[in-house]
């Protein structure tokens, strides 16, 4: 015999192979096998396949599945997610360089994301957006972005005028103001610092409830401040300003006040 001519017969035990099949190749054949040879599934003894949509198979045709083994659905889901908020900065050269001022804080919105899901075997293989609903507008943060030389001392104090509103930073921007304007150094400011915590604790809202008293002073009444500005009531430089000026003219330093505060209450 040939060697062309011989064939080995399986053993005893052998198992046929399991060749899997392209499902896009499969579903081909399947159609030709039917067409040409008039069969149809009904008058088939073989049980009919399942049917498969091929638009619904997320999965890549050069990869083989046997069809039968595997479900195919699709669905939808509806799924809350957050939009980011975006920055907006602006540069000021009378800021010092290495400083951003937050003028409006950004806040993250929300949306309802609706998806459809495609899935093999329940396990997801891929979603496409189909809808998107937003339920909270994303708010805008808007920062003013420093680009001044840090030691000029124009550039200084505009810096620390920025972060003003929280008690570090009016006292930062009192303790550049005093120096600047009138000489007072560390010491002079220690007992400003010690001065106003007693009077304010430095809130620049403060009211006393039984006098009126107002600002991080603790002016008698408050409405004198407005020599130094009409934004007395809710801007603590203009505050600062008004109340050194004060003791300056009344008590030459600040460490004078204090001695007068620790003696009378009041000053």
């Amino acid at each position: 015999m040939t060697q062309r001519g011989r064939h080995r017969a399986p053993g005893r035990h052998a198992r046929p192979k399991n060749h899997n099949v392209p499902l896009r190749s499969a579903i081909v054949a399947s159609a030709a096998v039917l067409l040409t040879g008039g069969i149809t599934a009904a008058n088939s003894s073989e049980p009919a396949p399942p049917y498969i949509d091929v638009a619904a198979l997320a999965i890549d045709s050069t990869v083989s599945y046997d069809i039968k083994n595997h479900t195919i659905s699709n669905t939808v889901v509806t799924e809350e997610a957050e939009i980011e908020f975006v920055t907006t900065a602006t540069e000021d050269a009378s800021i010092a360089a290495g400083t951003d001022i937050v003028k409006q804080a950004g806040e993250t919105g929300l949306a309802e994301i609706s998806y459809q899901v495609k899935l093999v075997d329940g396990n997801e293989v891929s979603r496409t957006e189909i809808g998107r609903v937003v339920t909270t507008e994303p708010v805008e943060q808007i920062v003013i972005r420093g680009v001044g030389d840090p030691a000029d001392i124009a550039v200084a104090l505009t810096t620390a005028e920025g972060k003003t509103g929280t008690k570090s930073g009016n006292k930062e921007y009192a303790k550049l103001w005093i120096n600047q304007e009138f000489g007072w150094g560390e010491k002079q400011y220690s007992c400003l610092e010690t001065l106003w915590f007693r009077e304010s604790n430095w809130n620049h809202k403060a009211t006393n409830p039984v006098t009126g008293a107002y600002g991080i002073p603790q002016s008698l009444p408050g409405r004198k401040m407005a020599t130094f500005g009409d934004d007395w009531q809710t801007n603590p430089v203009t505050q600062i300003k008004w109340g050194a000026d004060y003791i300056e003219d009344r008590y030459d330093t600040p460490c004078e006040a204090l001695d007068f505060f620790y003696d009378r209450n009041w000053y």
